[in-house]
């Protein structure tokens, strides 16, 4: 396949690289080279001309091509970019570091580069996916000049060429894509479903709430008539979180109580600099990261010196107690911001300043029962409301915290709904594999092993997905799960320096550790695990 007869003109398709990659890049529409559809923009910025309220560009994500932005701190010339232009990482583009403007008038160091699409032959969110194309990031890794130094600039990317089909082919493509995307994503949905419902009905019992997709515009919610006797009505305050709420509040089947009346007390925590290394005198520190799922995650942890969690008036000051409610107050993702465990270990810990630690009166309320209804979309909506964006991060304050509301039943009916939570969940373990014992398994014999919420969000996904649903209908006694292994280490010789890889025979050995766990049906560990990365 390879030995193919070129002529002497076609000297360079002799390039090694052009036989191995050839084959990968060839496509039955035209090729056109990047020049033909992008030009960069040359708009160099002083500081001092920035606009106060623009967003600096901190990062382009690798894996999705996300963008992230920091806190205005300009020091030198800075690069414009407008709505629809492809920004791209000068630094990263190999590996995958670009994306299309979707903000408008945005500013980035120049160490990013922003191009003008020619939208009459391609369409940017076409353009950006031929450019993530595994086999094309493959091969500009390849080709691109080594060294530290070296930036992919124009000269260096406008000779690189993508199929460009007809813009209707384009569209049609992409709606295609879109669709396959959103199967994938009903997959997913109904792979949740069992949770989900678990967490609806538990809110249904104290609250009518139903979450309600409004068509409305911001002004139409918001240019309502208002009685002359409401005044408390026309605050602008009142419009933008308690008037949106008001659907949420007038719900509750039970007594309304805020956050901060159910509190004794509340605190941030360390604002100190951990260290990976556990020495003597150090104490294990929990951080935003370990909060997952509602629950706490102690796999990756830090240390701090156990000095640092006491003061002299106040020994053990920062120290966890059994039933403390631990809340995340900032976060990159909207969704993750607000998210909670209760620490249920007699274990010493403390806790990083992006948790704020509550310990509430547990006379009226059960640390465990706010920890489910912060899962539900009662206490979701009012995050929503309430949680401002600013240098890439959502972020809630402790007054933003303790101006939740919720419905507070009897300590006996907040018992029985915390029981049918836990049983629920314990319930459905029995179906599906035994994951952390698994990866606790693989872990005593030197291997590195995690579990994983956001591998395989799609393809890898709708297959678990598909293959639990088989079991459920047609082959009850078989319990199913999903295992992600690295690339073999031949698998990885021509790619990216940083792509991950493992002997094949230590890939068996771990499958084998999982398998052996499974067969001898060893129970689930209690430990919390799992990371989104």
């Amino acid at each position: 396949m390879i030995l193919t007869p070129k002529k002497f003109s076609q000297f360079k398709d002799w390039n090694i690289d052009m036989i191995l990659f050839s084959k990968d890049l060839s496509s039955t529409y035209s090729m056109m080279k990047l020049e033909k559809i992008i030009v960069p923009r040359k708009e160099k910025i002083k500081p001092a001309d920035i606009p106060k309220k623009r967003s600096i560009v901190s990062k382009i994500r690798f894996v999705d091509g996300a963008v992230f932005f920091k806190d205005r701190v300009i020091k030198n010339d800075m690069n414009k970019s407008y709505l629809n232009d492809l920004l791209v990482s000068n630094i990263n583009f190999e590996k995958g570091a670009f994306a299309v403007n979707e903000w408008g008038d945005i500013y980035a160091s120049t160490d990013y580069t922003s191009y003008i699409i020619d939208t009459t032959k391609v369409i940017p969110e076409y353009l950006f996916l031929t450019l993530r194309c595994p086999a094309f990031m493959e091969y500009v890794a390849m080709v691109k000049p080594k060294g530290m130094k070296t930036r992919a600039r124009y000269e260096f990317i406008k000779n690189f060429n993508i199929p460009v089909p007809s813009l209707p082919v384009q569209q049609k493509i992409l709606d295609i894509y879109h669709t396959k995307l959103g199967e994938a994503e009903d997959n997913i949905k109904k792979g949740n479903n069992y949770s989900d419902g678990l967490l609806l009905n538990i809110q249904s019992g104290v609250s009518d709430f139903k979450k309600e997709v409004k068509k409305e515009n911001v002004s139409s919610s918001i240019l309502q008539i208002i009685p002359f006797t409401s005044t408390r009505r026309w605050e602008v305050g009142y419009i933008q979180k308690e008037g949106r709420l008001e659907s949420v509040y007038n719900s509750f089947k039970y007594t309304e109580y805020r956050i901060k009346d159910l509190q004794v007390e509340s605190l941030f925590g360390l604002s100190v600099k951990a260290s990976l290394e556990q020495k003597k005198g150090m104490i294990p520190v929990l951080r935003m990261s370990n909060v997952i799922n509602g629950e706490l995650d102690f796999s990756e942890l830090k240390y701090l010196p156990a000095s640092c969690a006491s003061t002299a008036k106040e020994p053990n000051k920062w120290i966890l107690r059994k039933g403390d409610f631990l809340i995340t107050r900032t976060n990159g993702s909207k969704d993750l911001v607000g998210k909670s465990a209760v620490f249920d270990s007699d274990d010493v810990y403390t806790y990083a300043s992006y948790l704020i630690r509550y310990r509430f009166d547990t006379s009226i309320v059960l640390p465990e029962y706010v920890n489910i209804l912060f899962m539900t979309p009662l206490v979701r909506e009012q995050i929503a409301v309430m949680r401002r964006q600013g240098g890439g991060q959502y972020n809630l304050n402790s007054d933003e915290i303790g101006a939740i509301r919720i419905p507070v039943p009897s300590i006996p009916i907040q018992q029985d709904i915390v029981k049918r939570f836990n049983d629920a969940k314990d319930g459905a373990k029995g179906f599906i594999i035994p994951v952390k014992a698994m990866v606790q398994n693989v872990r005593e014999h030197g291997l590195p092993c995690h579990v994983s919420f956001t591998a395989g969000t799609y393809v890898c996904n709708c297959v678990m997905y598909n293959v639990l649903h088989l079991c459920a209908t047609k082959y009850p006694n078989i319990r199913a799960g999903f295992i992600h292994v690295p690339f073999a280490c031949e698998q990885v010789v021509g790619k990216a320096s940083t792509m991950a890889s493992m002997p094949l025979e230590t890939i068996a050995k771990s499958l084998e550790y999982c398998i052996e766990v499974v067969v001898t049906n060893k129970e689930e560990v209690k430990e919390a695990m799992g990371t989104t990365h």
